[in-house]
């Protein structure tokens, strides 16, 4: 289960059980974080806490003013800033280097209802959107307050939500956003004043399919299954592809052979692995899915294998051109030195998480030294934001901007 749908369920209970909540949301982060825009954290009045807004360093604070949110009735905003040398003294003595913002909403149980069908729903969405939260907005602004939010769910469709005079200024902006792809947190001025948002991207939970139902299928389906992944199983032999010995597979489908190039193209997955370790069934199974809209092709065995595959295709007269060469990964997973079958699955979901969040799977002390020289891929900025408008932030993917 994803964060967002816990944090959702959390709410929902808080709605049922009739306790006022505190939803905790980093709505800014600057440097170095471990987490970023859109990490949430629900703390409900019996105790119960959901979710997480950094690893641990800063969770104590916000659950010490979380009382005091609740009974005032009234959000806030708290920094947490521990790039100054002051941090040992302030009493954090983290010394990441990194700001963050933390929006506190206090939620009555009608409140929390809401909240939790609203983030449910989004939790669920099937296709990348853009949610947009109000930070701050002045004290007689009677059309929005801190935590109201509205969800776009196409670039050029419109904000549902946050209605008010200026609705037309805030979708705007969020088509930009949505169309950048990079979450960021916008100052809009208003009546000699500001209305502060942050918009942030949801990207879909992966959806994956594992063509195989061999005994090393079992790690890969596990660890898809920690990261909240949609599973699919596949494989023609009824006995392998058995739903007990599949339980944390989310859909089994046991094609007949002669069908499964067709019936895999059909289906809407971002990554398939292909592992029966039957030549003529992997065949089937990389036909099938270079004629779906798969973007990442996952196939178990050395490079010849995989190589000799594609020959065969291109015999039965299969157009594989180099856009569909690319989509192709084999040997399937990242070299971290994997051996057994649990290291050989961390190896494969990290290389399609990689791809899922179109980065290479790099370390990150690499990275971070060709950020420091200069040479990192920064997403851009929507166009026609006035530069003194963005709040500096580092998006959703780690992408620091100064």
């Amino acid at each position: 289960m994803s964060e967002l749908t816990r944090v959702a369920g959390a709410l929902a209970a808080a709605g049922r059980s009739r306790q006022p909540s505190v939803l905790a949301t980093v709505v800014r982060t600057e440097g170095s974080t471990y987490r970023r825009i859109g990490a949430r954290m629900v703390l409900v009045a019996d105790g119960t806490r959901v979710g997480a807004v950094s690893a641990g360093c800063v969770e104590h604070d916000v659950v010490v003013r979380a009382d005091g949110i609740s009974a005032s009735g009234v959000p806030e905003v708290v920094r947490y800033d521990t790039r100054s040398p002051d941090d040992l003294v302030w009493g954090f003595g983290l010394g990441c280097g990194g700001l963050v913002e933390v929006l506190l909403e206090p939620l009555t149980p009608t409140d929390a209802a809401l909240k939790a069908s609203r983030l449910a729903r989004v939790a669920d969405t099937r296709q990348q959107i853009l949610l947009t939260t109000i930070i701050r907005a002045p004290a007689d602004e009677g059309h929005v307050r801190p935590g109201d939010q509205a969800v776009l769910r196409v670039a050029g469709g419109t904000l549902d939500g946050l209605e008010g005079p200026f609705h037309a200024d805030l979708e705007q902006v969020a088509r930009q956003v949505l169309r950048s792809g990079r979450s960021v947190t916008v100052s809009h001025p208003w009546k000699n004043e500001a209305i502060d948002a942050v918009y942030e991207i949801i990207v879909p939970r992966v959806r994956i399919a594992v063509c195989g139902a061999g005994v090393d299928a079992i790690p890969v389906v596990a660890a898809a299954r920690r990261l909240d992944w949609h599973i699919t199983l596949i494989d023609d032999r009824p006995a392998m592809a058995a739903a007990h010995r599949w339980p944390e597979a989310d859909r089994i489908i046991v094609p007949l052979p002669a069908g499964i190039a067709k019936g895999v193209a059909e289906l809407e997955v971002e990554a398939a692995i292909i592992m029966s370790h039957n030549f003529e069934r992997d065949a089937d199974f990389l036909e099938g899915w270079l004629s779906s809209a798969a973007r990442y092709v996952g196939v178990m065995g050395p490079r010849h294998r995989t190589e000799a595959l594609v020959e065969t295709l291109r015999s039965r007269g299969a157009p594989i051109d180099a856009t569909a060469r690319e989509r192709i990964h084999g040997p399937v997973g990242l070299d971290i030195g994997a051996e057994s079958p649990e290291e050989i699955a961390l190896a494969i979901v990290a290389e399609v998480q990689a791809a899922h969040a179109g980065r290479t799977g790099q370390s990150l002390a690499e990275r971070q030294l060709r950020e420091v020289g200069g040479d990192a891929e920064v997403p851009p900025l929507p166009v026609g934001f006035d530069p003194r408008q963005i709040i500096p932030f580092g998006g959703m993917n780690g992408v620091a901007a100064e």
